[in-house]
């Protein structure tokens, strides 16, 4: 018992310096206690009942948190130059500081995390200050995980619709095609109909249970605008884990400019999703949804059905219909030939179709693609 006092009181309001402070026994910061670690903390014992603040400094290297067991903070802040790196969970009770340095973890790992309590708060998060690795939190309805990667933070705001629960967060720059922290990829050219394209650059990871809203952020070095022209065509895409595709999971709202912006993504059920990223939207005024007039008479202006989405998928199916509805010309990997000529018997193949309104689909079956839309075929 004397010996245990003896360390409480040695740790009250004084900085540690040494090669590690190893905790066997129970360990206990009171109110206003303030402790200040410039070496690493090994924890083997009991140190989840504390009041005060603890931080961790170090202007040149590197410090780490390890042990047997997880221990809780109330107040605690870090500013270590190498970062801060995690062998064992860290809790935080009250608040959480960021000053200079990462709160890092193993990507491999999902049982080390740095956990905000339900009614814990972070400030100071910025590019070279953040989470590396996993994020927690717990009781908390809306959240933003303060998450990156290396000297870029890229936070993701969760909120719970019928939670909240537990939910853990990290980011990967890297390209969900193949991934280097996954042991397989998520195929970016499996995609419902309504996506033209997913982001290659970087993905972020939700686990967690029950209907939520997550909100993405792009900056610059995203480089959003060398795919898509306006925020309206972007939106959170998720890897739906039954289904093994990308899903359009909507933007519900969005805000920003194509260099810098957000775009919240519709309710969904988080169980059925496993990674999430920027997914982008056809842009129906320039990609071939609509009705076009075709006159066919060598003049050089409009001699052919042009449609531009066959130069990027050119395995497709192409069908023409009068208005009747009788399929008056068909063509398997359609390449712009179509000049008014019909391949079906209800007409003389090789003949000139009637003038007038014609009906066409051009299915893209591999990504499950349609397009519709009118002909008018004149002479």
């Amino acid at each position: 018992m004397q010996k245990g006092l003896f360390i409480l009181l040695f740790l009250l309001g004084q900085s540690l310096i040494g090669q590690a402070v190893h905790n066997y026994g129970n360990l206990q910061l009171h109110n206003k206690g303030l402790v200040g670690f410039h070496t690493g903390f090994i924890n083997d014992g009991s140190f989840d009942n504390n009041l005060g603040l603890i931080g961790f400094y170090h202007s040149e290297e590197s410090l780490s948190i390890s042990g047997s067991f997880s221990p809780t903070f109330y107040d605690f802040e870090t500013a270590v130059e190498g970062d801060l790196y995690l062998e064992v969970p860290l809790i935080i009770d009250n608040s959480l500081n960021f000053i200079y340095g990462n709160i890092t973890s193993a990507r491999n790992n999902k049982n080390i995390y740095t956990k905000i309590s339900e009614n814990a708060f972070y400030e100071g998060a910025v590019d070279m200050a953040k989470i590396d690795g996993h994020a927690a939190v717990e009781g908390q309805k809306i959240f933003s995980f303060p998450v990156g990667n290396g000297n870029l933070i890229r936070p993701l705001l969760l909120e719970f619709i019928d939670g909240p629960f537990l939910a853990k967060c990290e980011y990967f720059r890297e390209n969900p095609d193949f991934p280097e922290s996954f042991t397989t990829g998520f195929d970016i050219n499996r995609k419902d109909a309504e996506l033209s394209s997913i982001h290659t650059q970087e993905f972020w990871n939700v686990t967690t249970s029950g209907m939520i809203q997550i909100t993405l952020n792009w900056s610059p070095d995203c480089n959003l605008g060398s795919t898509v022209e306006a925020i309206e065509h972007i939106a959170v895409a998720g890897w739906d884990k039954k289904n093994e595709q990308w899903t359009n999971l909507g933007s519900f709202k969005s805000e920003g400019e194509i260099d810098q912006g957000w775009v919240t993504s519709n309710t969904f059920n988080a169980n059925d999703y496993e990674i999430f990223t920027f997914g982008f939207l056809f842009n129906l005024k320039n990609r071939d949804s609509g009705n076009y007039a075709l006159t066919p008479n060598g003049d050089g202006a409009n001699d052919f059905f042009i449609l531009k989405i066959v130069e990027e998928y050119p395995t497709n199916n192409l069908m023409i219909f009068n208005r009747e509805g009788q399929l008056v010309y068909e063509k398997t990997d359609y390449q712009n030939e179509f000049n008014g000529i019909g391949n079906k018997k209800i007409i003389q193949k090789g003949q000139h179709l009637p003038e007038g309104v014609y009906f066409y689909i051009l299915e893209i079956k591999a990504h499950n693609l349609k397009y519709q839309g009118y002909i008018y075929l004149a002479k």
